[in-house]
Formats: C-alpha cells, sequence, structure tokens
C-alpha cells in the first residue's frame, strides 16, 4: 500500500514538471502527508489544471447517512489495487472516466524487522526529483456539502521496494501521463498496462527516523538519511 508521502519540491521546480497556474493551488510543502489529509492532484478538470482534495476516495453514490454528519467518518479508500479496478464497483467508474495524478517527491514505507520492530524508508527517483501516482477521483455530496476526493493506485513492488513491502503506488512515467489524463480514454483494457512497476534503476530508497510515524510531525527534518541509528 501507499499510507504516507511528502511533497516538498518548490512551486517553481514543480511547475517545470507539471504545468500549471500556481495562483490556482494554495501550494503548501508536506513532508509527511497522511489520509484523509489535503493532497496535491493534477489533470482531473484537463490538461494543466491542480488542485486539492481528500486523500481517502468517498464514491459519488455513498450516502451520507453513513458518515452521519462529516465524510471524516466513511472509511478510508486511500489505495485502489491495479488488478481490480476494472471490476470493483468503487473504483470501476472513475477508473473509465475520473483520472488525475497525485503529485509527490518521496514516498514511504516500513520494513519488518525479524525483531518485531519495523524500519521506515523514504522512496523516490534516484535524482528526488517530483513525480506523478496514479490516482482516481470522485465528487461526493455529503451533509456538510460537497467533497472531491481521490486514492492512489497500487501495484506489485519492484525490486527495489519488494524487500521493504508488497505493493508500491503506480509511478506513471511521464510520457503516459496524456494517456492516463485524457478525458475521452475510456479503454480500460489500455490503461491497465500503464500500472505497472516504476523502473528501479531509476528510483532510490534511504533510511528516515522513526519520527515519521506519528502524523503530527511534519518538518523538513523527516527527509534526513539515518545510518544505523543515527543521523547522517
Amino acid at each position: 500500500m501507499c499510507g504516507r508521502f511528502g511533497i516538498s519540491t518548490d512551486i517553481e521546480e514543480l511547475q517545470d514538471f507539471f504545468v500549471f497556474d500556481p495562483t490556482s493551488v494554495d501550494y503548501v510543502k508536506r513532508y509527511n502527508v497522511a489520509p484523509t489529509d489535503p493532497v496535491l492532484t493534477y489533470g482531473a478538470q484537463g490538461p494543466r489544471t491542480a488542485e486539492y482534495m481528500r486523500w481517502g476516495l468517498i464514491p459519488s453514490w455513498s450516502k451520507p447517512s453513513i458518515a452521519g454528519s462529516s465524510a471524516r467518518k466513511l472509511p478510508l479508500a486511500i489505495n485502489a489495487r491495479a488488478e481490480t479496478l476494472a471490476t470493483n464497483g468503487m473504483f470501476k467508474t472513475p477508473f473509465q472516466r475520473q483520472r488525475c495524478l497525485v503529485l509527490s517527491d518521496g514516498f514511504y514505507e516500513w520494513r519488518k524487522n525479524d525483531d518485531g520492530s519495523t524500519t521506515p524508508f523514504r522512496i523516490g527517483m534516484a535524482d528526488w526529483k517530483p513525480f506523478g501516482m496514479a490516482g482516481l477521483w470522485d465528487t461526493w455530496k455529503g451533509p456538510d456539502g460537497w467533497t472531491r476526493s481521490c486514492t492512489i493506485v497500487t501495484t506489485s513492488p519492484n525490486d527495489l521496494t519488494a524487500n521493504i513491502h508488497d505493493r508500491m503506488p503506480v509511478i506513471l512515467p511521464f510520457d503516459t501521463h496524456d494517456e492516463w489524463l485524457a478525458p475521452d480514454h475510456h479503454d480500460t483494457d489500455a490503461l491497465s498496462r500503464l500500472l505497472v512497476p516504476y523502473d528501479p534503476r531509476a528510483m532510490a530508497k534511504y533510511e528516515i527516523s522513526p519520527a515519521i510515524g506519528a502524523v503530527k510531525n511534519d518538518t523538513p527534518n523527516l527527509l534526513q538519511p539515518i545510518s544505523q541509528g543515527k543521523l547522517l
């Protein structure tokens, strides 16, 4: 799964990779994004558009009574398995018609150790540049008004991540973004062929502090490498 990630690239550099109007979003650097947080998405409203959405997809057909008085009480659908998008009732329609990119420059996974402890790692591009994770979105009307939400598509791990976790987010190469985001592209068989593990030779990982485990921690020092219990 992908349950935590960050996006701390300067807005100017983000625009070098993802062209959008910087005044369209109130961009804030995040070092520890958690489920239900607002996440920066790209392409949901057409080419070169960016917006924040709730992380944790709420299907449009969800009944308001399920949530009580707030979307925060709905079950979390932060991830969607690539293998079942076309058949899962929650994701089938968004997969056909409501796709986006969720922007990041590093995601976090925890390796289970033999002694029962866990070790967190930051994982991203070898040059630590930003990237787009395959996302699906939907719009839900609840008692508090409209909520736009999204989920991150996951796939099997590549050679870099396999010894840490059995899933990883689908990171889409830049030359596939147009196909993934095309609003008139409804061929799910063709789209499914994009949902594969990213080339591990173009990625990197390093151990980080266990402080990443607390959602209240959201500061730049979380990105600092750690080695054998000592910060580098």
